[in-house]
Formats: structure tokens, sequence, C-alpha cells
């Protein structure tokens, strides 16, 4: 199905459901406000978005805030979002949008408005959320993506965490020769392969261009052929679920994972994990790759404004209070502290904000030369696109594959 098809299923079923936003006050004369949203029940964030909601509403008491809660994730919210939108309705502020709702004009462009707050957001969070110099939503949930080190395996082979990939290699080695394995490609490459590539100051130009296959590409694919050649990944690395390595790290049989913050409480610290894996655990960035070691940075939720707020003064400025509200240094402390799931906004960490563990690993940005986050012009990395276009690369690999032909299956799939 291509856009045009989608947006065209999308109209049809928006014309059937109920669309949020279509009043604009309520019977008291208030403005009223719609908010949706899928982090529901008993998901992290939930606490603070119930103290956020109570705090808005007695700070702004002209305002009625409906919360429209979606069950089912992120894809039925973008389903239902995107249906809403198509059929000229939607919530007034939209919880985590994306690249297509940019190009279909359905979000506000924020830039006049959120200019005084860019300095609270990371550089490059906020840049994430910028589309042909525009900005039109803001980080609401952002993370490093470090390397989680199983300490328990480099004590066993007498190895430190590792700086450079000289190290990582001579660790690979060591851990061979004590049958355990270095990692598994769903727990490390597609996000090593990122590191790797944007070390190098000529892989903007060539996202630019979508030159797949050009050779500051082939660099970074080079480093994840010489870890598989090694052997340092299971013999069934291929048929490895990114579950699947979870398991793996959580039993000591791979020594390095790499995600988001999030994983802390899904790997970590999860009911059923041995309680003494959270002691056994270092975060560092991706190994030095000739001369750099940047950190990616992944902004998981982006949240913004429906553009018919353009045409409602008094929807319009309580909606930027929300976001104002949402961004604002109190908010993401407590989202440190009580959700353990850092927004875009800087905020100064301290260990008894954010517990021993979170506390190191949003440390580990200190460690790497630069942080990244994938650049989004004209939304080049679709999130589907681009783990299916890995997916089939890292596949090659392992089946045999030189580093060029790799790259020429991950650039195929980019093409689709």
């Amino acid at each position: 199905m291509d856009r045009r098809e989608f947006l065209k299923g999308a109209l049809t079923v928006g014309l059937s459901l109920a669309l949020p936003g279509c009043r604009r006050t309520t019977a008291s004369g208030k403005v009223r406000l719609t908010y949706n949203t899928f982090w529901t029940g008993r998901d992290a964030h939930t606490s603070v978005m119930d103290w956020m909601y109570r705090e808005f509403r007695a700070r702004h008491p002209e305002v009625e805030l409906e919360v429209v809660q979606v069950a089912g994730g992120a894809q039925d919210n973008g389903r239902k979002q995107m249906a809403e939108l198509a059929a000229g309705g939607g919530p007034d502020i939209l919880h985590d949008t994306n690249y297509e709702q940019v190009h279909a004009g359905y979000l506000l462009d924020l830039t006049p408005h959120v200019e005084p707050w860019r300095d609270r957001f990371y550089p490059e969070a906020f840049q994430s959320c910028v589309w042909d110099g525009r900005v039109y939503s803001l980080p609401t949930e952002y993370s490093v993506v470090p390397c989680i080190w199983h300490m328990g395996l480099l004590q066993l082979v007498d190895r430190p965490v590792p700086q450079t990939f000289e190290e990582f290699m001579d660790l690979g080695r060591a851990l061979k020769k004590k049958g355990r394995y270095l990692t598994c490609s769903m727990a490390t490459f597609p996000h090593a392969f990122f590191c790797i590539l944007f070390g190098h100051p000529d892989a903007w130009e060539a996202t630019a261009r979508q030159d797949w296959e050009s050779e500051v590409y082939l660099r970074a694919v080079r480093p994840l052929k010489q870890i598989v050649d090694a052997g340092f990944l299971p013999e069934n690395d291929t048929e490895i679920q990114r579950g699947n390595a979870g398991s793996l790290f959580q039993n000591g049989q791979i020594a390095c994972y790499m995600a988001g913050a999030y994983i802390l409480r899904n790997l970590i610290t999860a009911e059923g994990v041995d309680p003494e894996l959270r002691n056994q655990v270092d975060f560092a960035p991706f190994p030095e790759y000739e001369g750099a070691r940047p950190i990616r940075g992944f902004v998981a939720t982006r949240t913004a404004i429906n553009q018919k707020l353009g045409r409602d003064e008094a929807k319009l400025k309580a909606a930027l209070a929300f976001l104002d509200l949402f961004t604002s240094t109190e908010s993401a402390v407590r989202f440190v502290s009580d959700a353990g799931s850092p927004l875009g906004v800087k905020v100064n960490v301290t260990e008894e904000m954010a517990g021993p563990l979170l506390y190191r690993f949003l440390k580990s940005r200190e460690q790497a030369t630069s942080a990244f986050v994938l650049p989004n012009e004209p939304g080049y990395f679709d999130t589907y696109v681009t783990a299916r276009a890995q997916t089939d690369m890292f596949a090659s690999l392992n089946e045999g594959a030189s580093a060029r032909k790799a790259l020429s299956v991950f650039a195929e799939g980019m093409s689709l």
C-alpha cells in the first residue's frame, strides 16, 4: 500500500470516528483542550503524566483538559491519529508524531512559538524535531544508547570495558576461548552501525544524497564484517530476535547489548531477573573507531500541536502552555526520578534523583566525543524501512557476504 492509498483508507475510517477537539469551548465557557496518549495503566510514565495533568489543571482553571487514552500502544495510537487527522479532526495535542504527519500538513509550525525554549533541550534531540528548517514537534522521550556491559563476563576473562575497537575485538577473542560470545547482531549491530557511520564527518552529506552504497557507509559495515568473520556471534545468530538477545545477556552468554534507558526496567531490573545482575553491569559509548566515539541519541516520542489550532488563538495559547509544562525542568526531573524515562530536556542528573543504575547509564554520555540523532530530513530513516534493511544486511553478513555485497542489500532495502 502506498501513502496515497493509506491516507484514502485512513480518511474512510476517520469518518466513522468521533473527532476530538471539534468543540472550542465547554458549556461553562472554558477552553476545551484534547490530548491523546498511549502512556496509560501500568506504563512507567503514567504517574508523572497524572501529576502533569493535575498541575496543568491547577495552573490553568480556564482550560478543560480532556485526556484521550488510546489502548494498544504506539501503533494503534498512530493509526487512530492518522485516521482522525485525515478526516480533518484529531486531538489538539498529538502524542508520538512522525514525518508522515508533517509531510501531510497536519502539524502546526511551532518555530515562532518555541524559540525561547530552544536552549532547554539537548541540541541533537531538538534537531530531530526539525524538518526543512522548521520545528514541528518537541522531544518528549529521549535517551542516549550506550553499550551495556555484562561485567561478570569481562571479569571472567580479566578485561576492562573496551575503549577502542581494537580492545573490543581483543575482548571477543578472550570470550571465544571461554565459550562465550561478544554479542549477537540484534543486540548491538543496529546501533553500532550508526555509531561508526556518524563518527565520520562525510556521513551527513552521503545521507543527504541518500547514497547508501557510498564509501562512508561501507566503512561502517566493515567492522561488523570483522566481528562476524571472527566468530564472535552465536552460531544461530540469524535466528536470534531482540527478545532472545536480552535473555542471552541476562544469562551471561553475551557481553554487550545496546539500547535506550527503557531497557533498564525491561532487561536488568524486571521481575524474575536475577537481582545480582544490576550490580554486574556497566555503561559506555560504543568503542572508539578511527578516532571517533559518538553516542547515539534516540527520540522515542515527539509531541506536537494540531495545525487547526493556528486558527484558534485561545486553544493555541492553552496548547502551548501544556507543552511548556511538559518540557519544563520540573517535569524533566520527574520523568527521570519517577518514570526512569528522560525527556529531551537538559537536566543536571544526580544519583539521588535517578538512582545508581540510571545515573551511571545517563553519565555514559560524558565519555563520548559527540552525540547524534539520525537525520530526519526528509524522513530518510523511516523506522520500519530502516529496521528491515538493516536486518537483511546483517543476515547477509552471517551468510558470508562481503561488506560491499551486504551494503548493497541494505541499499536495496532503503530504496523500496
